[in-house]
């Protein structure tokens, strides 16, 4: 018997449940979303193990198929939820699109400052005085695009 097997034999059922603890604690140090679905896939085996007498090599055959089955619909549906998330997650201007300011500096010549929450930034849009209110439209080159906001 190997060391394998006989590690399998000595734990029985306990072995896939050590085996998922120990993958969910790598998926844990780990960047990504990639050991967790093995993780599964053990944690079931290892719990049908402990309902069901299988034999080690049946166990290792249904890990191996869940790990698959686990890795691609988790890859599918996770994948999906990944690409749902913030687009300006690294935009930090791009964030600030349709926030309303104040201009700080008069903008003249198209170009001054505005006051966006205790931040200054540097803006440009049309000729505008001090304590004007405006909206964010864009940016471009670290500066925010901006137009007179309505009223109100």
């Amino acid at each position: 018997m190997g060391v394998l097997e006989g590690l399998i034999a000595y734990l029985g059922p306990w072995s896939w449940l050590v085996l998922a603890l120990l993958l969910a604690g790598i998926e844990v140090m780990v960047p990504g979303t990639f050991f967790i679905w093995f993780g599964a896939a053990a944690l079931v085996v290892g719990l049908l193990a402990l309902a069901v007498a299988l034999s080690w090599q049946v166990e290792l055959i249904l890990f191996v198929v869940l790990s698959a089955v686990a890795v691609l619909v988790g890859r599918r549906f996770y994948g999906r939820a990944a690409k749902e998330s913030d687009g300006f997650a690294n935009d930090r201007l791009g964030r600030q699109v349709g926030r309303i300011a104040v201009v700080d500096r008069a903008i003249e010549g198209g170009s001054g400052h505005i006051r966006l929450d205790d931040t200054v930034w540097r803006a440009d849009g049309p000729d505008l005085p001090v304590g004007a209110r405006v909206r964010i439209t864009g940016h471009r080159d670290g500066r925010f695009l901006v137009e007179p906001a309505p009223a109100g």
